[in-house]
Order: C-alpha cells, then structure tokens, then sequence
C-alpha cells in the first residue's frame, strides 16, 4: 500500500497528513501519544484510529474487505 503527501486545494502538501492509493487519508496527530486517525474515500471524520503505521494497514484492508 502506497502513501503520498496529502495536498490541500491550492497544491500545497498538509505536513504529516497522507493519502493512500487507495484514497484513504491518514494523519499523525501527537496528543499526548502518537496516534494515526483514517479517514475512508470521501468520507469528512476518522473512522478509526490506530497507533503506527501497520494497524492504519490493517484497518484499511479489513473495511476494504466488508461488504458495501
């Protein structure tokens, strides 16, 4: 699974906010521990959070994997 920096609308890349390839977004928030909020395609809050980069994976792969 791919990450680039998220770009907001004038082009400008967000500082350690990422888009996935599959256009999940992922952010680093660091209150008061590190912590990685997901956002699915299109979607506007978090849907989950996880604590390093292979549970934003996992997260990802398991709601890609439920039924629409």
């Amino acid at each position: 699974m791919k990450w680039a920096p998220k770009r907001n609308r004038d082009g400008q890349i967000q500082q350690n906010c990422w888009v996935t390839d599959d256009g999940y977004t992922v952010a680093l928030c660091r209150l008061p521990e590190s912590r990685y909020p997901v956002t699915r395609p299109g979607g506007e809050l978090p849907f989950a959070y996880a604590k390093d980069r292979d549970e934003v994976i996992t997260i990802i792969e398991q709601d890609q994997a439920k039924p629409a």
